[in-house]
């Protein structure tokens, strides 16, 4: 392993994007009509007095520590006027900008991208002024770096120090500047940079966000066929060694999770990461790129505790380690699904540094919460290409979670031809074992697993597994899928598959046949086989009733209306007719009734005689319930609960349920008291409503009796009244 890692990195070090880290320009003096609110039109060049009218209506400006931003003068001394602030007449910056951009894009080694700049701040820079390394923060999506345009002033020092890699590029515009000149730099934002001290004068620049618009073509290596060539023999190498592994390469540079993407790729990473994926394709192994996240969580290098300024200090660093991990997430889209997150250690990586050597691009603490001191933590995020075998597939895509196993399953059943027996078996195992979903999902589409089946011709597939898994791919396959299906399967299979699913109807599988059946009909699918199916509906129902309670629901609105629909398509013969008259009214649970199966008859257009017969029955149950008006209680006495738990609180109050004529009860205790209360209360059904009166000490808990059970009852009955209307309007049309 460890030659592997040496002869990849010793070839990705030969991997030399076109572009360079940092862009310089000495450009003519271009008047930028530039207005700065509450000061007006500046003059150039700028001299010590306007400078020093900009400072009077600017403010310090502060630097950013995680989601913090603070003003240390120690860290970074200067002045800054918000963009807003600043006004361009005319075109000419405008056009001055654009060229500046096109020349910054070839340094950069981004010709193919489209770019923009967004005006940041502007800053000014007095003697003695300066910034200590540092590294840009995404200031907004799609940044991936700076560009500063010098305006011409005289100053002495102030210098542009950048760093990338190991190199470094020292940037002095004071002579140029003297000269009227504009100057420009451009660099990403990872780069570690600083200004030094100002020795004199003043400098005054503006900052530019540089963002990208829109992808652009990959920009070729000249030497990527033989870095190809020469990758594809390492890894192959390395994977015959050890297939069990993924091999992680991590690339030069951090990104944020919500700018990573191929187009944000900078400087060599681009061509390195490109390479990385078609070395992998060459040798027949998956490969994607990932962000590898390190974290650290641990206690800060601190000795004044008592700081409440804590949180601010740049400079702290973790003292002790309490927990840390590595992972692999953030996956980029490419033509091969992607997976879960990964964890592994540092020693799986190969990589030129160590993953904290460099600044943690995300880094926060705590502060000090109570008795407990601060925690501080620090995030890495480096953009990396990971390189598996099928070997190795086969083990990662059994622990996913069932949305990746499907994406997966879908995308073998378009490459059969590309994957191995091992992944075949693991496809298998996890249909077999239902995804590993104990608590199972019914959001989730299974149909990944009918094209599986049907891609491998596999007849038998679903005659070797157990009922219960029939049952949860039966309800979690759409009825399109199944259809496909059963046209694919030999007719008694088809038979013999769906006999056993109705063995154990519930009310999910009743529900799934009355869609399939519906599907059938109104695309002409299997005639005969519906037909057939149709007929067991009676009974099929009748099971789903005997399992159901009185306070479930044995159909859904959608389910009663294929039923009807499907009944509009066939003709069923009285017994049929008369028997699911009969059952559909049969469970009376209210929201059943009320919300599923009445609405559907009522909404149907044509009625046919289970219609007919069904709305009837309805009526009959709806007159019973409706033939006695709910009167109100006699007087306020309250029946006592049965509950025992609460035996001292329902003590207290008995003979205040008991009383006829009482309404109000205060309870005046401590909150301990009344919380006990409340609670017995609330556990049960009662009419009796609570509210605490916070007059006086203890508060008091006032206990009101109410109508509410009777008032439920007459909403109902009022309710079951214009029902009751609707069917013997539907009947009678």
């Amino acid at each position: 392993m460890n030659n592997l890692k040496e002869e990849v990195l010793e070839i990705l070090s030969q991997v030399k994007g076109s572009g360079k880290y940092v862009s310089a320009h000495v450009t003519d003096f271009v008047f930028p009509n530039l207005e700065v609110d509450s000061l007006g039109e500046l003059s150039f060049p700028i001299n010590e007095m306007l400078a020093k009218s900009l400072i009077h209506i600017a403010q310090k400006a502060p630097f950013g520590i995680g989601q913090n931003t603070i003003t240390d003068n120690s860290i970074r001394s200067a002045w800054e006027i918000d963009a807003h602030q600043l006004h361009f007449k005319g075109k000419a910056w405008e056009t001055f900008l654009n060229n500046v951009i096109e020349k910054t894009k070839e340094d950069l080694g981004i010709e193919d991208y489209e770019i923009s700049s967004h005006l940041y701040k502007m800053l000014i820079y007095e003697t003695g002024d300066f910034f200590l390394p540092h590294r840009d923060s995404e200031k907004e999506k799609g940044m991936f770096g700076t560009m500063v345009v010098t305006l011409p002033s005289k100053y002495v020092g102030g210098d542009l120090i950048v760093k990338f890699e190991g190199e470094e590029e020292n940037i002095d515009f004071s002579q140029a500047s003297a000269d009227n000149k504009l100057c420009t730099y451009a660099f990403y934002a990872d780069c570690e940079h600083e200004i030094k001290p100002l020795i004199s004068g003043y400098r005054v620049c503006l900052v530019y966000n540089l963002l990208q618009k829109q992808s652009g073509k990959v920009i070729p290596s000249p030497s990527a066929t033989g870095h190809i060539s020469r990758l594809a023999r390492s890894l192959s190498r390395q994977i015959k060694q050890d297939s069990s592994k993924p091999v992680i390469v991590l690339l030069g540079h951090q990104y944020t999770p919500e700018n990573f993407s191929l187009d944000a790729l900078k400087l060599n990473d681009r061509y390195r990461a490109d390479i990385l994926l078609q070395a992998a394709k060459e040798i027949n192994c998956y490969a994607k790129m990932c962000l590898v996240t390190s974290y650290k969580m641990g206690t800060p290098e601190y000795d004044n505790y008592d700081d409440d300024d804590f949180s601010d200090d740049e400079e702290t660093e973790i003292s002790e380690v309490i927990d840390e991990w590595i992972s692999i997430e953030h996956w980029l889209e490419n033509n091969i699904p992607s997976l879960d997150e990964i964890r592994c250690e540092e020693s799986d990586l190969i990589t030129s540094y160590a993953l904290d050597e460099d600044e943690p691009i995300v880094k926060e603490n705590s502060g000090y919460m109570g008795n407990y001191g601060p925690d501080i933590e620090h995030w890495y995020h480096y953009g990396a290409v990971m390189i598996w075998s099928h070997e190795t597939n086969a083990q990662l895509i059994f622990p996913q979670k069932a949305p990746i196993k499907l994406e997966w399953i879908d995308y073998f059943s378009k490459n059969l031809d590309t994957i191995t027996e091992d992944e075949i078996s693991a496809v298998e195992k996890i249909i077999d074992t239902r995804f590993n979903q104990d608590n199972f999902d019914n959001i989730i589409n299974y149909d990944a697993v009918v094209n599986w089946i049907m891609s491998n011709k596999n007849e038998n597939f679903f005659s070797t597994i157990d009922a219960k898994s029939l049952i949860f791919y039966f309800t979690r396959i759409s009825s399109a899928q199944w259809i496909k299906l059963l046209t694919f399967l030999p007719t008694k299979n088809a038979h013999d598959l769906v006999d056993v699913i109705l063995h154990d109807t519930s009310v999910k599988v009743f529900e799934q046949l009355l869609d399939l059946l519906n599907t059938m009909l109104n695309t002409k699918a299997l005639p005969q086989f519906a037909t057939l199916q149709i007929s067991k509906l009676p009974a099929c129902f009748e099971m789903v009733l005997e399992k159901t309670n009185d306070t479930a629901s044995p159909l859904s609105k959608t389910a009663a209306e294929n039923l009807i629909a499907i009944d509009n398509h066939s003709k069923q013969n009285d017994e049929w007719i008369n028997r699911m008259a009969e059952l559909l009214p049969k469970c009376v649970n209210a929201n059943y009734l009320n919300n599923a199966l009445v609405p559907a008859l009522l909404n149907t257009n044509n009625k046919t005689d289970l219609v007919s017969k069904t709305l009837k029955n309805c009526k009959v149950h709806y007159q019973k319930i409706t033939d006695i008006k709910p009167l109100p209680p006699e007087n306020w006495t309250r029946k006592m609960p049965t509950e025992t738990y609460h035996k001292k609180q329902w003590d207290i109050i008995k003979s205040f349920l008991e009383s006829p004529i009482e309404i109000n009860f205060e309870y005046r205790k401590l909150q301990s008291d009344r919380s006990e209360m409340e609670a017995a209360i609330k556990n049960v059904a009662i009419d009796l409503q609570l509210e605490t009166i916070k007059k006086g000490t203890p508060h008091t808990l006032l206990i009101t009796k109410t109508q509410d059970e009777y008032k439920k009852k007459l909403r109902q009955w009022n309710r079951d009244l214009v029902v009751l209307a609707n069917i013997i309007q539907k009947i009678e049309e």
